[in-house]
């Protein structure tokens, strides 16, 4: 009986500890409106971000919730498609054939670097190639993907769930449908912690209960 007050105790210490440092909410907002049915976790990202690439880059930041948030947690990536014209709907399409193929992993940096750094991806054939060559998918699977109806009926789901949230910006995310996490604050105040606190801040948002 001891021991299980000791864990409690232990529990409820380090949910106060995380109250106490972030309710002043200078590293996350409430949104006014709370946003329901919605995967747990919504990360929102652009390869033409030059900040979203150095978060990847840095942090490895998609992975980084993958590894170390409850994985009966429901995260969800999206590809914006307000940055760049018809690129940018290009670089949506691609992000979600890579996730229907299960090689984020191989093309994300790739992609990122192709555009950000060296520039030379900046357009479909460019993206197309580098696709292939870094995922060795056959250009056959690669055009049955890119000509599925299904994934034209996922792009408009990606676009709907982005206008439903009214999101105008990347890097973002947000937590339990109602907290976005200011990135740069975040940063800003735990530079050499980074990780660490961004996965603690999240861990705290999702535990706070909800109500519209």
């Amino acid at each position: 009986m001891k021991k299980i007050l000791i864990f409690l105790y232990i529990i409820l210490f380090s949910y106060t500890t995380l109250a106490v440092e972030f309710t002043n909410t200078k590293e996350y907002h409430i949104r006014k409106k709370y946003i329901s049915n919605t995967p747990k976790i919504m990360q929102f990202f652009s390869f033409l971000c030059p900040y979203c690439y150095e978060l990847e880059k840095t942090y490895d930041i998609r992975n980084l919730i993958r590894k170390k948030i409850n994985k009966n947690k429901s995260i969800k990536t999206y590809h914006v498609n307000f940055l760049g014209g018809e690129f940018g709907k290009i670089l949506t399409k691609t992000w979600i054939i890579a996730e229907q193929m299960g090689v984020e992993e191989k093309i994300i940096i790739p992609i990122f670097k192709g555009i950000q750094e060296t520039h030379t991806l900046n357009n479909i054939n460019h993206i197309k190639n580098i696709f292939l060559e870094k995922t060795g998918i056959s250009l056959k699977k690669y055009n049955q993907f890119w000509n599925s109806f299904f994934i034209k009926i996922l792009i408009q789901k990606n676009n709907n769930d982005i206008k439903k949230l009214k999101l105008d910006y990347v890097p973002a995310i947000l937590i339990n449908g109602k907290y976005t996490i200011e990135y740069s604050q975040l940063e800003m105040l735990f530079k050499k912690n980074f990780s660490k606190k961004y996965i603690e801040l999240i861990k705290f948002l999702l535990s706070i209960n909800n109500k519209n």
